[in-house]
């Protein structure tokens, strides 16, 4: 049934600082960004009246982040994202060195879970990293290059 991976779609309250988040902090490159509304955007939403923003990130091998803003709905910002609630809980990009990604996110001010760790069979190191909304970002070094 399923031909490929395409994108995930992250509601947000703020589109600036977002935005900002996955370009200047993660790097990925915007391909998209436009308003959309009308009949076919009420249809597969299941609701009247939607009109959204969209900006669409991509990384390095396709895989794309949407980012939607809901101007006529209210959207409620969440709190305590953690990994033991139940739902999507996070996403996961390969970096080719996680301490420096670690290093890159701190410096842009972002909040992490914790420092890299290094799995107890070694072969993976990773971390997680929020986005200004909470949601929660795996980068991950795997596998484990001999360093």
């Amino acid at each position: 049934m399923i031909k490929a991976t395409n994108h995930i779609g992250i509601c947000v309250t703020d589109m600036e600082k977002c935005a900002a988040f996955y370009e200047e902090v993660l790097g990925l490159q915007k391909v998209y960004d436009d308003e959309m509304e009308g009949k076919f955007l009420d249809t597969v939403q299941g609701r009247d009246d939607m009109h959204y923003r969209i900006v669409k990130y991509v990384s390095p091998e396709g895989f794309m982040i949407e980012l939607l803003q809901d101007f006529n709905h209210e959207v409620k910002p969440q709190k305590n994202n953690c990994l033991q609630n139940a739902g999507l809980r996070h996403f996961a990009y390969e970096v080719d060195d996680v301490d420096e990604a670690y290093r890159r996110v701190k410096a842009k001010g972002c909040e992490t879970v914790s420092e890299p760790c290094t799995s107890e069979d070694g072969s993976m190191r990773l971390f997680f990293v929020r986005d200004p909304e909470e949601n929660l970002i795996e980068l991950m070094e795997f596998p484990l290059k001999n360093k």
